[in-house]
């Protein structure tokens, strides 16, 4: 059984890393073409404005990962019936989420967005206009989220990524025909078809659940009150934490409107948009990994699960080192490139931010970990006021230095003590958990591997003067320099030989038949 879940975990990660390949130029190119069709000022409105939804919802983000847990685990359980009462709890409470949030973002958000953001008097009625799409948008993705949860939960990853390019592609065509049909206000047009394409989106999940999975039913008989409150009760707990770290994220981008305005917006949302997509594709490891972590917890064997966790933390790392080593490396022209004239302090924002995304990435991989245990008490009240403080010290060093890239150095200084907390956490919860050996074997492991390529790297393109083809040469030497550390000290002996084996097995069909 262990061989058939590695086997599918890693097909599922081929799906999310192809998916997310694509995902990452098509983000980059629009991101480049909607700069300059709405102007630095627009994009920051639209950043900043999106940014108050976002914040609003952030109750929808915990209950995704609470439906994905509890379908998961009741998948391990092997409960049908359950697994249907589930289903169904969920999604009436996402009802009442989708309608609170509307009521929140119609009273408090709209209130905030007019008379408290820094956005120029003749943009604010596109920026209400975006405002209200925006919200809209949010409503719908809380719909489809059960659904979304369930085709997880069944590891359907070759749909989930078919549909994530489609939603690629739908955006790509949104920037095509803001580029190219001219209106009287781009924000708003923009805004609109984001909306509908956040409409196509969830319908796709909606439809694939309902003709796919026998639970994806919603019944007044299958909502039993003992679910709906051990859900409410796991989110209860989680949801600090969740807020902590959404307003963190979302703070930081509101303090840069409010010491620079949309200019400083502009460069902040930009460099989101890079380690969010940066981030997003490293992740799709974790998302490959995450119902079998949780599955193995509910049947009882940690020994397994454990070692997935491993896996889960130094792979993903090193496929994140592939990334940001050569983006760290070549930023400057890198941005240059993609955005031609990029805002200031943009090549700054996004070195110390791409850093960030390790750890970040590590706090989602521990997170999986308890959130299998059921108990998210600790990680949600600890983890999520240290990343909740970071504000405070952010606006306190920012006011102090006058330098906005200090906002980031916090954040890179927090996250990583925010992990060695959550390890300590999950030891907690589950003595089974080995402290040192994940440190060892999946944080630090990696990162050395990576600081070492970084340090290789730097010093063989020293006085580059970058063009295309150096780029790529220095991607693919990075490439090939941090391949061959992983092999040598990331891959384990017996992991080695199954690697070596499959493909001399490839090349040789006949070797495999004689051995």
């Amino acid at each position: 059984m262990p061989n058939e879940n590695d086997r599918r975990i890693a097909r599922n990660a081929i799906y999310l890393y192809g998916r997310m390949m694509l995902t990452i130029f098509v983000s980059l190119y629009t991101s480049r073409v909607i700069l300059d069709v709405l102007g630095v000022a627009d994009y920051g409105v639209y950043n900043v404005v999106g940014g108050i939804v976002v914040i609003l919802g952030f109750l929808n983000g915990t209950m995704s990962g609470a439906t994905q847990r509890f379908l998961s685990y009741e998948l391990g359980a092997g409960d049908p019936a359950k697994l249907r009462k589930t289903f169904s709890a969920a999604l009436t409470v996402h009802a009442a989420i989708a309608l609170g949030m509307f009521v929140l973002a119609e009273t408090v958000g709209l209130w905030y967005v007019n008379n408290e953001l820094v956005i120029a008097p003749e943009r604010m009625a596109a920026a209400n206009w975006t405002y209200q799409f925006s919200v809209l948008a949010a409503v719908i993705t809380i719909f489809q989220i059960p659904y979304l949860a369930a085709i997880m939960a069944h590891e359907r990853m070759g749909y989930y990524a078919l549909v994530a390019m489609a939603n690629v592609f739908l955006k790509l065509a949104i920037v095509l025909v803001v580029q190219f049909i001219a209106a009287a206000d781009n924000l708003s047009i923009y805004a609109s078809l984001v909306f509908l394409v956040a409409a196509i989106v969830a319908a796709m999940y909606i439809i694939y659940g309902r003709r796919n999975f026998a639970e994806c039913r919603w019944s007044l008989r299958h909502n039993d009150s003992r679910i709906v409150k051990s859900l409410l009760k796991f989110c209860s707990w989680d949801v600090y934490g969740n807020l902590c770290y959404t307003t963190r994220f979302q703070g930081m981008l509101v303090i840069l409107n409010r010491f620079g305005g949309t200019v400083l917006n502009a460069a902040g949302g930009l460099c989101a948009t890079v380690s969010a997509t940066i981030n997003s594709f490293a992740a799709s490891v974790i998302t490959a990994f995450r119902p079998q972590i949780i599955q193995q917890y509910a049947k009882g064997d940690y020994p397994y699960m454990l070692k997935l966790l491993d896996n889960c933390a130094r792979f993903s790392l090193l496929l994140l080192g592939l990334l940001i080593i050569p983006l760290i490396t070549g930023m400057d022209k890198l941005l240059e490139l993609w955005l031609v004239d990029p805002p200031r302090y943009t090549a700054d924002f996004c070195r110390l931010a791409l850093v960030a995304v390790c750890g970040e990435l590590m706090h989602s991989v521990i997170g999986i970990g308890i959130h299998a245990t059921g108990n998210v008490i600790r990680i949600s009240f600890i983890s999520g006021t240290l990343f909740l403080l970071e504000l405070p010290v952010m606006w306190f060093l920012l006011v102090y230095t006058g330098n906005p890239t200090v906002i980031y150095m916090v954040h890179i200084a927090m996250v990583f003590m925010i992990i060695y907390v959550d390890s300590l956490i999950l030891k907690v919860q589950l003595s089974a958990f080995k402290v040192g050996r994940f440190w060892l074997k999946g944080i630090f492991t990696p990162m050395l591997i990576i600081g070492v390529t970084y340090a290789i790297v730097a010093a063989v393109t020293h006085g580059w003067d970058f063009d295309i083809l150096l780029l790529l040469a220095m991607g693919v030497f990075s490439t090939a320099v941090l391949a061959a550390l992983s092999w040598l000290f990331a891959i384990d002996g017996d992991m080695r030989r199954s690697i070596a084996g499959k493909i001399r097995s490839r090349l040789c069909p006949g070797h495999r038949q004689t051995s």
